[in-house]
């Protein structure tokens, strides 16, 4: 399978193309420059530009967008806060218009868990539960990039997958310090994506079956978020269970 992947340059991005590596073939994209040394096709683009993404979508079987903009992209005239709210909002639409019109029937997109901060940590969350997003931007704009992939699988036949992933570490860079119920390890979140690809139900006339939404974390005691829906749909399986902070 070929697949894109936005935000390569971030960690998120590149714990993905080391995933994928090995049996798919991938296109790397960022507003930044790439990785070096390349080992994969690396097409620099910013998601805002219709023409440059039009070109990204071309012979792509699947597109993983993660919904990451680099701390070094900057634009004159906009607060970083804009520039968030711009990239995850019509950079979400620009990349799925030229999708769709591409034929790309297969799209995974990095949600947050941070949805559901506000939530005590004494219940546990399910994918059925309401998003209570913060006006923080970071989340707030990857919310936004959510709802806007959604709307697609709405109107089209295109297969669409949020991931809300918990927050991204490394089990052995956080060892020994507090537990925190939202950790997922990044190469965990990885493998969700791996196993994401495996969906295809663009052609089921249902927008509830062409769309989903699947909580990504690790399998903690007492968690706080459930992944029951991400083991049985997708077959989600964390090998990172941050055993030395519990």
């Amino acid at each position: 399978m070929k697949v894109l992947i936005t935000g390569a340059t971030s960690r998120l991005g590149e714990a993905i193309a080391a995933e994928l590596a090995s049996d798919h073939e991938l296109r790397l994209t960022d507003v930044v420059g790439g990785p070096s040394p390349a080992s994969h096709e690396y097409v620099r683009a910013d998601l805002r530009d219709a023409e440059a993404v039009a070109s990204l979508v071309a012979d792509i079987d699947a597109v993983i967008h993660t919904c990451e903009t680099p701390e070094s992209c900057d634009e004159p005239g906009l607060t970083r806060e804009e520039l968030l709210l711009d990239m995850a909002t019509r950079g979400a639409h620009v990349l799925m218009t030229a999708a769709v019109e591409a034929g790309v029937r297969r799209v995974a997109c990095a949600g947050t868990l941070e949805v559901f901060a506000s939530y005590p940590d004494d219940v546990y969350i399910s994918e059925l539960w309401k998003p209570l997003p913060s006006p923080e931007m970071e989340t707030f704009a990857k919310y936004l990039g959510e709802l806007t992939v959604r709307e697609f699988a709405r109107d089209h036949a295109i297969t669409a997958t949020s991931l809300r992933l918990g927050r991204l570490v490394r089990e052995e860079d956080v060892a020994g310090d507090p537990a925190d119920l939202m950790w997922v390890d990044v190469r965990d979140a990885a493998q969700a994506f791996r196993c994401v690809l495996n969906r295809d139900a663009s052609s089921d006339v249902r927008f509830a079956a062409r769309w989903d939404v699947l909580h990504i974390c690790a399998d903690v005691p007492n968690a706080k978020f459930l992944i029951a829906e991400a083991t049985r749909r997708i077959g989600y399986a964390p090998t990172h269970d941050f055993s030395a902070n519990y």
